[in-house]
């Protein structure tokens, strides 16, 4: 089964040590004007900027986790437009003032396209505009996550992932046992798959077309080598 297609009923709940206030709360100020939230998944960064003041269109290509995000901001009365499309293949209706690509989404990209998606964002920002996106660490996937196992149990929803390390990236298999409401279990498998970008490369990329600063994603302070994500906070030449 494809990425999203039950994750999505439950990402934010399984989220919820992704603390997106703090982490808007470092970003906010950094922004302003219309802005475009790519892989912006369930779309709490979406919604967390419109109602910081932003004019905000929420990107995905998952329709489910769409249809969450179009909830989402319908139950707080904000005018977010939404759009299901990949990343790779960005194309707004017309440049904007930033972009945000946040919690993993850039993870998501294999290495040899990293480039080509920088290239897209660039070409769909104003001139001097802002590019906000983060990864999880090189050392995060191989220390953390890789070949290990996870488990939560609600009264709803259990799920199993699983984590193999491969050469570059990371393969994750969930199991999901949704409670039906005859009180039966539903088994549901899906597969993501998570690619490593180290600092070194993604700087290599930026280079001679943004200029950047880079920040540890949980801590808003200096890069460690333990940090579990850069943040990168950009501005298009």
């Amino acid at each position: 089964m494809s990425s999203y297609s039950v994750l999505a009923k439950y990402y934010d709940r399984l989220m919820g040590d992704f603390d997106y206030g703090a982490y808007v709360e470092f970003i906010k100020d950094k922004l302003s004007g219309e802005g475009a939230d790519i892989a912006c998944g369930s779309g709490e960064i979406t919604v967390r900027l419109a109602k910081a003041g932003c004019r905000m269109t929420g990107i995905d290509l998952s329709e489910e986790m769409l249809n969450v995000a179009r909830d989402k901001a319908r139950r707080e009365g904000l005018d977010v437009k939404w759009v299901r499309q990949d990343i790779v293949q960005l194309e707004l209706a017309h440049k904007v003032d930033f972009i945000t690509a946040v919690c993993d989404g850039f993870n998501y990209v294999p290495q040899n396209r990293l480039g080509a998606v920088l290239d897209r964002i660039r070409a769909n920002l104003k001139e001097g505009g802002t590019l906000v996106f983060d990864v999880s660490s090189e050392y995060k996937l191989r220390n953390i996550l890789a070949d290990n196992l996870f488990c939560e149990d609600y009264d709803d929803v259990t799920y199993i992932w699983q984590n193999t390390l491969k050469r570059d990236c990371v393969d994750m298999d969930v199991d999901f046992f949704e409670k039906t409401q005859s009180g039966l279990y539903r088994r549901v498998e899906e597969t993501h798959r998570q690619y490593i970008h180290t600092q070194e490369k993604i700087e290599s990329i930026l280079k001679d077309k943004w200029t950047w600063q880079v920040y540890d994603g949980e801590k808003f302070g200096k890069v460690s080598q333990k940090s579990k994500r850069l943040l990168f906070i950009c501005k298009s030449l």
